[in-house]
C-alpha cells in the first residue's frame, strides 16, 4: 500500500511527542521516497519503497539525501522560529542512519542547537539495523538520546514484525545492543496472526531486554492504521500487564505510552 505519513521535506512539527515532550522532527531521507532498513508491519509511513542496509541505489550511487548544508540551515530556521523545544529528533519516513553523512549532520544539528536552543536534546529514533557499522554508530553515539528499537527477541519474530533487508539478523544487533551504553529502547506490542505480546516471542523478547539492560523500555501500541490490516492494537490493560512483567523479570524500567 502507499505510504501514509511522508514529509515533504527535511524539518516537520514541532509535534507534542507521547514519548518526548515538544519534539521537531529531521527528516534525513529523500523526498517522496521510504528509504528504510526494515518494512514494519505497523509503520505508519507505510510499506518500504526502498529496501536498504547502505545508501546506495541499483547503480551503486548514493541515492538522494540532503546535503549536510540544506539540513544546517533548515535547522537554523525553525529554531528561531519555534521556541521552547524539549527535543531535535532525527526520524522521518525511514531509517535516518542511512545518511551517508549521518554523523557530520549530527555535529552541524548540535552545533545550531547550542547557538538556538540549548535546552532542547538532540535525539535519534533508529531501527538499530545499522549500530555495527562505524559511521552509522559514530552519529548515534553524537546524539543525546539514543532511542533503539527492538520489537522481538527471536529471529522468527523478528523476520516476521520488521521485515528487514536480506542480511540483516537480530543476534548481533541485541549483542551490540548490549555494549551500547545509555540507550533507550522503543518496543511496539502488536496482536494478531504475527504478535510480539504472549507466548514465546513475550518471553524472547523480555529475555532481549534483559541481556541488553537499557536506561528504560519505551513500551507502547499502535496509534495509526497499519500498512497491514491484520495488526490488531494491543489494549491498554495489556501494555500495562506486560510492561509490569518485563519490569519485574529484568529489573529495567519500563514506561508505557498509550
Amino acid at each position: 500500500m502507499p505510504a501514509l505519513i511522508m514529509y515533504p521535506g527535511i524539518m516537520y512539527g514541532p509535534v507534542r511527542s507521547r514519548r518526548l515532550g515538544l519534539s521537531l522532527g529531521i527528516n534525513l531521507l529523500p523526498v517522496g521516497r521510504k528509504v528504510c532498513s526494515f518494512n514494519c508491519v505497523y509503520c505508519e509511513c507505510g510499506d518500504t519503497t526502498e529496501l536498504l542496509d547502505q545508501a546506495y541505489d541499483e547503480q551503486g550511487r548514493r541515492t538522494t539525501f540532503p546535503s549536510v548544508e540544506a539540513v544546517r540551515d533548515a535547522v537554523t530556521e525553525a529554531l528561531q522560529t519555534h521556541l521552547a523545544l524539549d527535543a531535535i529528533t532525527f526520524a522521518g519516513h525511514g531509517e535516518p542512519t542511512l545518511h551517508p553523512r549521518f554523523p557530520e549532520v549530527v555535529q552541524a544539528v548540535k552545533e545550531v542547537r547550542d547557538h538556538w536552543q540549548p535546552q532542547a536534546r538532540v535525539g535519534v529514533l533508529s531501527s538499530a539495523a545499522l549500530i555495527m557499522r562505524p559511521r552509522p554508530r559514530a552519529g548515534i553515539d553524537l546524539c543525546e538520546l539514543r532511542m533503539m528499537k527492538l520489537d522481538a527477541g527471536d529471529e522468527e519474530t523478528f523476520q516476521a514484525i520488521d521485515r528487514p533487508a536480506d542480511n540483516i539478523r537480530l543476534a548481533p544487533i541485541i549483542a551490540e545492543l548490549a555494549r551500547m551504553p545509555n540507550i533507550i529502547i522503543q518496543t511496539c506490542l502488536i496482536d494478531g496472526p504475527v504478535q510480539n505480546v504472549r507466548g514465546a516471542p513475550w518471553s524472547a523478547l523480555v529475555q532481549a531486554v534483559g541481556v541488553i539492560r537499557p536506561q528504560y523500555v519505551q513500551l507502547y501500541a499502535i496509534d495509526r492504521p497499519t500498512p497491514e490490516p491484520w495488526v490488531q492494537k494491543v489494549s491498554r490493560e495489556t501494555l500495562h500487564e506486560r510492561a509490569s512483567d518485563m519490569q519485574a523479570r529484568t529489573g529495567v524500567p519500563v514506561e508505557v505510552y498509550e
